[in-house]
Formats: C-alpha cells, sequence, structure tokens
C-alpha cells in the first residue's frame, strides 16, 4: 500500500506493525486457533467415528458451538463437553472456550450415499 501524504509504498515491516497492534485482527487469529484446537481435541475426546458426525459451527466470546449431524451424535457429545473444555484449555494458553453449546444441525451435511454437502 502506498502512503498517500508522501507517495511512496510502506514497508512490509510497518504494515505488519501496524496490523498487529489492532485487537480485532489479534482475536481473529485466536478465534482460529481456537477452531484448530476444538477439531483436533474432538477426534480424541470423542472418537474418529463421534467426531465425523460432529463440526466446530462457531464462536462467540468464549461460547463454542458444536454442531452435530443427528439428536444421538448430540445426546453423545453433551456427556463429553467437560473433557473437550479441559482438551482445549490444556492446548491453549488463555480461557478462550469456556462453554460449549451442543446443537444439531443438517444444513451443509452432505446426505447418506452423497458426496458435495446439499445448499
Amino acid at each position: 500500500m502506498a502512503d498517500r501524504r508522501e507517495g511512496r509504498p510502506r514497508s512490509i515491516r510497518d504494515l505488519v506493525e501496524g496490523l498487529s497492534v489492532r485487537p480485532d485482527l489479534r482475536y481473529g487469529a485466536r478465534r482460529l486457533d481456537t477452531a484448530d484446537a476444538l477439531r483436533e481435541v474432538l477426534g480424541e475426546v470423542l472418537g474418529t467415528a463421534v467426531a465425523a458426525r460432529c463440526r466446530v459451527g462457531s464462536i462467540n466470546g468464549t461460547e463454542a458451538r458444536l454442531e452435530c449431524r443427528d439428536n444421538a451424535t448430540a445426546f453423545r457429545a453433551r456427556f463429553y463437553v467437560p473433557d473437550i473444555l479441559q482438551a482445549v484449555a490444556a492446548r491453549l494458553e488463555a480461557d478462550d472456550v469456556k462453554s460449549v453449546r451442543v446443537t444439531v444441525s443438517v444444513h451443509g451435511w452432505p446426505v447418506e450415499g452423497e458426496s458435495e454437502p446439499r445448499t
């Protein structure tokens, strides 16, 4: 990007320093780290079969939403919420996730036998 006042390009170092002080961007990066940690933990805590039927839906503040494909999977995942929280806290430095809400959502999941999700 060019500095419009001086008519010359800004250095990469100046751009990175300018972006690193913005809390909205730092918080967004932490949210990505949290989502990655949740995905890793699901396979370990729930097992691969149950984790394949769950996905991280959203992270609002310190609450993560775990979307499950069906009621039976959601019912089972609710029992493991304390274990999920403990495993995520072990991976992350801060208390980025303090609660997990388990919901049932079939929107965007592939139909049995199909490879692509319906929209």
